[in-house]
C-alpha cells in the first residue's frame, strides 16, 4: 500500500555534520514526524521499488561511529576508531519478503539494492504475517544523544584508560596489575523510511569504562570488575570505577572454600542483571513461537515470586538502549513482562505479532545488514524500596555473591543451570569472609520463585541487553563446597 510522500522544505545539518550531507545523507531528528522532506536516498529507493512492482517496501538507514581504546602497562594495547554507514532494503510483494543490504550510495548500488531484495523475495516463502506495521508517530525521547562527544579528542579518550589503570595501581599496594583497562564510545543514527509513509529519525550516543584489576597477596590473586557509563565521556565516574574495581579485587583476598550448606543468597546487583540477561531472550514472542524459551506457554502463570516485577522499557531515561521506535520505527514503549510474579506478556515484533493475532510492543531490533527480529532494550527488575544495607541485615548466616561463571551453559529451554560462584560469606548483616570455588544448581524459574526482598540501588550493566537489577535476596539455595 503505497502513500504519497508529505512535502516540505529539505534539512539541513549544522556545521558539525556537513560531511554527512556530502554523502548524502539526512538525517533527522524529530522521531515520528511526516511533514519533512524525505531522504533523497530512501526517496530513491521507494521510488523504484514501487516502479518495479513491488506492493509494499520499507528503507532503512544507519550510519554510526565507534571508538575502542584497550590500554596495558601504561601502552596502548589495541586501539579501533571506525564508521560505518549502511542502507537495509526489505521488499513486500504477495506475502513474500525480499531483503538486500549495501554501504554505498551511488545510483548503480542503490539500483541493485532494489532489485537484490526483489529477486531474493521470489524465492522466499509467502507469509500472511509478512506485512509493514502501521505508520504512527512516535513521541520524541530527550537525551539519547550529547552532541559534546564529538568534541572530544582521541587523546583524551586514550588518557582515561591510561588514568584508569595509573590510579587502579596507585590506591591499593595488593593491587598491582590491571587485566583490563577500556574506554569506548560510539554515535549513531537511523532513520527508517517506508511505502505507507513512515519518515522517523533518531541520534544516541553511549560512552562506558570497563576496568578489571588484579589483587596479589603472596601466591594468591584475584580480580575484580567495576562498570560506568553514560551518554558522553563527562558522565562517567572515573574515581568511583577504580575505588569499586580495586575493593571487589583487594576484598577477596584470602577466600577459601566452605561447607556445602543450603543458605540464604545476596546476589550483586551485577551478578543479578546477569540472570536478567540470561532470562532475556525467553521473554521473545519468537523464541516463544519456535519453542525455544522456558516461558512458552506459561502466560498467565506465576513465574515469580510476588515481589518481583520485570520490565523492558525503550524508554527509560537513563537506559543506554532507549530509543523513540523500534527497528520498525513502531512507537517504543514500556513493557510490562512479569508484574508481582505474573507473565504478562511476551516482546513482540510486526511479524510475531501478526503470527499471534496481538499487537508489536515496540521490540523489533536490527543493524542494516539484517531483517528486524525481536529483542530486549532496558531490562530491569523493579527496584524495591529498602536499602541494600538493610536487605543485608535480614541475613543471619548466608552467601553474598558478587560473580558468577558459567552463565553460558545455561539452558534457555528448560532454565536449568549450574553456576560457579565467589563472594562473601555473610554473619549477622554483615559481609565477613571472602569464598570461593562454590557452586550452585537449579532452575532459573525455581530460583526467581525463592525472591524474597527486592533493594533500591539499582545498577546496569550489558548483559544479553541493558540490564539492571538492585541486590536480590534468595529465600535460600543449596550451596555446593567442601
Amino acid at each position: 500500500m503505497w502513500q504519497g510522500r508529505p512535502g516540505g522544505s529539505g534539512l539541513r545539518w549544522s556545521a558539525d555534520h556537513s560531511h554527512q550531507r556530502a554523502h548524502g545523507w539526512r538525517y533527522r531528528r524529530d522521531a515520528g514526524r511526516r511533514d519533512a522532506a524525505m531522504n533523497p536516498i530512501g526517496e530513491r529507493v521507494l521510488e523504484r521499488c514501487k516502479r518495479l512492482g513491488s506492493e509494499d517496501a520499507e528503507v532503512y538507514l544507519s550510519r554510526g561511529t565507534e571508538f575502542t581504546v584497550r590500554v596495558y602497562n601504561g601502552a596502548i594495547e589495541s586501539l579501533v576508531s571506525a564508521e560505518s554507514r549502511g542502507i537495509g532494503l526489505r521488499t513486500f510483494r504477495e506475502h513474500r519478503v525480499g531483503f538486500s543490504y549495501t554501504s554505498e550510495t551511488e545510483a548503480d548500488a542503490l539500483d541493485g539494492l532494489v532489485d537484490d531484495a526483489l529477486l531474493n523475495g521470489r524465492y522466499n516463502h509467502a507469509d500472511a504475517a509478512n506485512v509493514l506495521p502501521v505508520t504512527q508517530a512516535a513521541d520524541p525521547l530527550a537525551g539519547l544523544a550529547s552532541p559534546a562527544l564529538s568534541r572530544v579528542e582521541p587523546q583524551r579518550k586514550i588518557e582515561f584508560a591510561l588514568e584508569m589503570e595509573r590510579r587502579a595501581t596507585s590506591l591499593d599496594p595488593r593491587v598491582r596489575r590491571v587485566s583490563n583497562a577500556v574506554y569506548s564510545d560510539g554515535t549513531g543514527e537511523v532513520e527508517i523510511v517506508n511505502s505507507r509513509g513512515l519518515q522517523a529519525s533518531f541520534a544516541r550516543t553511549v560512552a562506558y569504562g570497563v576496568l578489571e584489576t588484579i589483587a596479589e597477596q603472596d601466591s594468591e590473586m584475584q580480580s575484580g570488575f567495576a562498570f560506568t557509563h553514560g551518554r558522553d565521556m563527562e558522565e562517567l565516574d572515573l574515581a568511583g570505577v577504580v575505588q569499586e574495581a580495586v575493593e571487589n579485587a583487594a576484598g577477596l583476598l584470602g577466600a577459601r572454600p566452605v561447607k556445602t550448606a543450603t543458605v540464604p543468597v545476596v546476589l550483586h546487583p551485577h551478578a543479578a542483571a546477569m540472570i536478567l540477561g540470561v532470562l532475556a531472550n525467553s521473554f521473545s514472542a519468537d523464541a516463544v513461537i519456535k519453542r525455544r524459551s522456558l516461558l512458552a506457554g506459561k502466560l498467565g502463570e506465576q513465574v515469580a515470586a510476588g515481589i518481583v516485577t520485570i520490565t523492558d522499557d525503550a524508554r527509560l531515561p537513563e537506559g543506554l538502549a532507549s530509543r523513540p521506535f523500534d527497528g520498525e520505527g513502531v512507537p517504543s514503549r514500556s513493557n510490562e513482562l512479569i508484574a508481582d510474579g505474573v507473565l504478562k506478556g511476551y516482546l513482540h515484533n510486526t511479524y510475531t505479532a501478526a503470527r499471534t493475532n496481538g499487537q508489536s510492543t515496540g521490540s523489533a531490533v536490527r543493524s542494516y545488514k539484517s531483517v528486524p527480529e525481536v529483542g530486549v532494550s532496558n531490562l530491569v527488575l523493579k527496584p524495591g524500596d529498602i536499602s541494600r544495607d538493610a536487605l543485608l541485615a535480614r541475613v543471619e548466616n548466608g552467601l553474598h555473591v558478587s560473580q558468577l561463571s558459567g552463565l553460558n551453559t545455561v539452558n534457555p529451554v528448560s532454565g536449568e543451570f549450574s553456576l560457579g560462584l565467589t563472594g562473601h560469606w555473610i554473619e549477622h548483616g554483615r559481609l565477613t569472609t571472602p569464598v570461593k570455588e562454590l557452586t550452585v544448581a537449579g532452575n532459573v524459574i525455581a530460583l526467581l520463585k525463592k525472591v524474597v526482598a527486592v533493594a533500591s540501588d539499582l545498577r546496569f550493566m550489558f548483559a544479553g541487553g541493558f540490564c539492571g537489577s538492585p541486590t536480590v535476596l534468595i529465600e535460600e539455595l543449596p550451596v555446593g563446597g567442601l
